[in-house]
This record gives structure tokens, C-alpha cells and sequence, in this order.
């Protein structure tokens, strides 16, 4: 009996996990791309002071909004991002920041444990006390889908 509940525990679990793929939509058109293939095109690496990791981290993905131009052919100011856990977040002024997907820390592709499968950064503090983790609401983990709501 032990075994069986075990076992289903496990099947559960293995079904229950999210896909792992970004969709992007602006308006009707949507993109939807794999975990995979955004690890291995990743295009940009920034080396800095991870304040959720205490330790400097070299971070790899993707400019944010050079991300969404390349993929939905928009040049957006405004995104709501959702995440895996239901946690949606609208970030303002992504045209103007530094702001970076990323998908892989210290060469490792983010796992859903270390707050990925993606996830948006500040690329520069701007002087924030980083041992103030509150300061840094606008970086957002295990995301899902990005969407243009203001290009």
C-alpha cells in the first residue's frame, strides 16, 4: 500500500510540473519557445552582485527589450509578466532600463528550485543597499509568459 501511494505521489508530481517554455504575446500574436532553445541561443553574459545569492554571479540571457523585439516585432514599454506559482507583476518603462532575462547562472540553466526556469533583472543597481532584498521588487522569478501591453 505504501508503495502504490508513493508511487502515485511521484506520477503526480511528474505531471504536475510546469512546461518548460516562455510564451510571448503582443496583442493577437503569440510565441511560445522552449526552455531549451532559450538556453542555447542566450546572447548576452553580465557579471555582478546577485542580492538573493549574497555572491557575485555571472548572469546569461538576454536584453529584455531587445528580446521582445526580436520575437513579437515591437519596441514595448510596458509588460505584464506572469509566473509559474500565479505571482503577475506589471513592469513599466522596460524600453528605458536595463533590464535582462535571464536563464542561466554561473553557467547553469535556472531550474525551478533556483527561482527559474527565467527570470527578469536589473542589470545595475543604481546604488540600492543590496542587503536590502525588499529594494529589488522588480526582479521576478519563474516566469511564464511575457506580454506587451503598451508598444
Amino acid at each position: 500500500m505504501k508503495a502504490t501511494i508513493t508511487f502515485l505521489c511521484f506520477t503526480l508530481i511528474a505531471f504536475s510540473q510546469p512546461a518548460l517554455a516562455l510564451v510571448l504575446q503582443y496583442q493577437s500574436k503569440v510565441v511560445i519557445l522552449s526552455q531549451q532553445e532559450l538556453v542555447e541561443n542566450s546572447n548576452i553574459t553580465h557579471e555582478m552582485y546577485g542580492p538573493f545569492r549574497r555572491q557575485t554571479v555571472i548572469y546569461e540571457g538576454y536584453n529584455l527589450s531587445q528580446f521582445l523585439q526580436l520575437h513579437l516585432q515591437v519596441d514595448a514599454k510596458t509588460v505584464v509578466i506572469d509566473a509559474i506559482d500565479g505571482y503577475k507583476m506589471t513592469l513599466k518603462n522596460i524600453d528605458s532600463r536595463p533590464l535582462m532575462l535571464v536563464l542561466k547562472e554561473d553557467g547553469r540553466p535556472l531550474s525551478i528550485r533556483e527561482h527559474g526556469p527565467s527570470r527578469v533583472i536589473e542589470t545595475d543597481l543604481g546604488g540600492k543597499d543590496v542587503r536590502n532584498i525588499s529594494l529589488f521588487d522588480d526582479w521576478i522569478w519563474m516566469i511564464k509568459k511575457i506580454e506587451v501591453v503598451d508598444g
